[in-house]
C-alpha cells in the first residue's frame, strides 16, 4: 500500500491511500473462508457451501467491510509510525473521494483530512502571577455551625405550644369566598415548618397555639413558594384555583429539636475519638473543618483561573475549518448555525485540552491504574479504620478496589480527582501566588464577578 502526505495549509493536511489487490485479497479471501465454515444454505450441509458460491453471494460485502478495515488500520499506523499528532481523528475529503466500485474496480484510492496538533510554547514558572484566596472562617459562621450541629444531634420534643423552629403536623382544608369549608374541597394532612412561613403576621398567628387550634390564610402568600405549597396540599403546581385559595390548618401535632447541651458527651457524639473536651475547643474544630470545605472551594477557582490566564496569554493557533468539519462529524447535536454560534467556546475547550495534554508531557503528569487502585484502598482504610501493616485487611482492600475498578464511570471520577490534584500542585509549587486573605462573601462575589466578565467575553 502506498501512503502519501500533502500538506494543504498550516496545520491541515491530506493523506492518500492507494489500495491494489495485493493489499487486501489475502483479507478477503480469509474473510470468505471463516464465512463458508459456518455458511448453511438450502441445499448444502452447514460449511460445505462451495467458496465460489459464498463468494459470488458475498464478496462485494466482505470486501467492502475488510477494505474499510484496512483503511483504519493502516491510517492509525501511518499517523503512529510517523509521530503525527493529530486533532480529532482523519476526516473522509469529499471532493476527492469517488464511490467505491467493488464490482468492477481493483485499484482504490482515498484521501482523507487531518488536522495537526499546533506546536506552541507554555512556561510553567514564577514569571505568572495568580491570586489565591485564603478564606476566613468568621465567627459567626463557626456560630451557625455549632447551631445546626446542636440541632443535627438535638433530642426531640413534643411541646404543649408553637415556638420558633417547631414542625407542625396538621390538616389543610379548603375555604370557599365566604371563608367557610368548601364542600368537596381540596383536604390533605402535611407538616408545616414555623420558619418556612415568610409572612410575619401568618407566623404570629401559629407562635403560642396549641394542639386542636385552628389557623386560616393562604399558604401560597404565606410561603411564597408555588412548588413547596402545591407539594403540600398534594395538589399540581397548574391547579390555580385551589393553589391560590384560604385554607383552615387544624393542628395535629407540634415537634421540636431540643439543641443538644455543649458537654463531653455531646462532643464525643460528633467528634468520636477526638478527645474534646471543652466549647472552645469544639468551636475550633468545627473551624478546621469549615476552613477544609473553604480551602476546597478557593483550590478549584485557583486552578480555574490559572487556566484562564494561561489561556489569554497563550498563543494557540487551530485548523478551524477542520475543527468545525470534525465537531459537526462527531456530534450529530451540533448544527451548522450553533457551530457559528458558539465556536468560540468549542475552540477555547479544544485549547484547553491542548494546554493540559502539554502539562501532562512536559511536567509528567499523569495518573495509572495503580494510582487509582492505591487511592481507592487508603479511601476505605481509613473508612474501615485498617492499619497499613494489617496483611489480611490488605487482601480484602485488594478486593474491594478490584471491584470498584469494574465500575468505568467511577474509573473515570477518580482519575479526573487524582489528575486535578496533580495540577493544582504542580500550579501551586511552580507558580507565584499572591495570597490574599478574603470572606467567604467577598470570595463568592470575586468568583461571580469573574464568570460574568468571562461570559461577556463569550457573548
Amino acid at each position: 500500500m502506498n501512503i502519501t502526505q500533502e500538506s494543504t495549509g498550516d496545520l491541515t493536511a491530506t493523506i492518500k491511500l492507494e489500495m491494489m489487490p495485493e493489499d487486501y485479497e489475502e483479507r478477503v479471501n480469509k474473510a470468505l473462508k471463516d464465512m463458508q465454515k459456518s455458511a448453511n444454505l438450502k441445499g448444502f450441509r452447514p460449511g460445505h457451501v462451495p467458496f465460489g458460491l459464498v463468494k459470488k453471494m458475498y464478496g462485494k460485502s466482505v470486501m467492502a467491510d475488510e477494505i474499510n478495515k484496512l483503511i483504519s488500520d493502516s491510517l492509525n499506523n501511518y499517523l503512529e509510525e510517523n509521530k503525527i499528532d493529530i486533532l480529532g481523528y482523519p476526516l473522509g475529503n469529499p471532493d476527492k473521494n469517488k464511490t467505491a466500485d467493488f464490482d468492477n474496480d481493483t485499484h482504490f484510492e482515498f484521501f482523507f483530512d487531518i488536522g495537526l496538533t499546533p506546536q506552541f510554547e507554555l512556561e510553567i514558572s514564577d514569571k505568572l502571577e495568580v491570586d489565591y484566596y485564603d478564606i476566613q472562617v468568621e465567627d459567626k459562621f463557626v456560630d451557625n455551625y455549632v447551631d445546626q450541629t446542636r440541632q443535627r444531634f438535638g433530642n426531640p420534643l413534643n411541646p404543649e405550644s408553637i415556638a420558633k423552629g417547631d414542625l407542625i403536623k396538621g390538616e389543610f382544608v379548603q375555604l370557599d369566598g365566604s371563608g367557610n369549608l368548601l364542600e368537596n374541597g381540596v383536604k390533605n394532612v402535611t407538616s408545616l415548618g414555623v420558619n418556612f412561613i415568610k409572612d410575619e403576621n401568618v407566623k404570629n398567628d401559629f407562635l403560642g397555639k396549641k394542639q386542636n387550634d385552628k389557623v386560616r390564610f393562604n399558604p401560597l402568600k404565606a410561603t411564597e413558594n408555588a412548588t413547596e405549597t402545591a407539594s403540600m396540599l398534594n395538589i399540581k403546581k397548574e391547579d390555580t384555583e385551589n393553589l391560590e385559595s384560604d385554607y383552615e390548618f387544624t393542628i395535629h401535632e407540634i415537634s421540636r429539636i431540643e439543641p443538644a447541651a455543649m458537654d463531653q458527651d455531646f462532643f464525643s457524639k460528633v467528634y468520636p475519638g477526638e478527645n474534646i473536651e471543652s466549647e472552645e475547643q469544639f468551636r475550633e474544630k468545627l473551624r478546621e473543618e469549615g476552613k477544609k470545605y473553604y480551602q476546597k472551594e478557593s483550590d478549584n477557582f485557583f486552578v480555574h483561573s490559572v487556566m484562564d490566564k494561561i489561556m489569554h496569554e497563550t498563543e494557540i493557533p487551530l485548523p478551524d475549518e477542520f475543527v468545525k468539519q470534525w465537531l459537526i462529524e462527531s456530534d450529530d447535536k451540533i448544527t451548522a448555525v450553533k457551530l457559528e454560534k458558539d465556536y468560540d467556546k468549542y475552540a477555547d475547550s479544544l485549547k484547553q485540552q491542548l494546554i493540559i495534554n502539554k502539562l501532562s508531557k512536559d511536567h509528567g503528569v499523569k495518573v495509572d491504574q495503580d494510582d487509582i487502585k492505591n487511592h481507592v484502598k487508603n479511601m476505605y482504610g481509613r473508612y474501615f479504620g485498617f492499619g497499613e501493616d494489617d496483611e489480611e485487611k490488605s487482601k480484602q482492600l485488594d478486593s474491594i478496589a478490584d471491584s470498584v475498578l469494574k465500575n468505568k464511570e467511577e474509573v473515570n471520577k477518580i482519575y479526573d480527582e487524582l489528575f486535578d490534584n496533580q495540577v493544582r500542585e504542580l500550579f501551586k509549587t511552580k507558580l507565584k501566588l499572591a495570597a490574599k486573605k478574603v470572606t467567604y462573601e467577598e470570595f463568592v462575589n470575586i468568583v461571580n464577578e469573574h464568570h460574568k466578565v468571562h461570559h461577556h467575553e463569550h457573548e
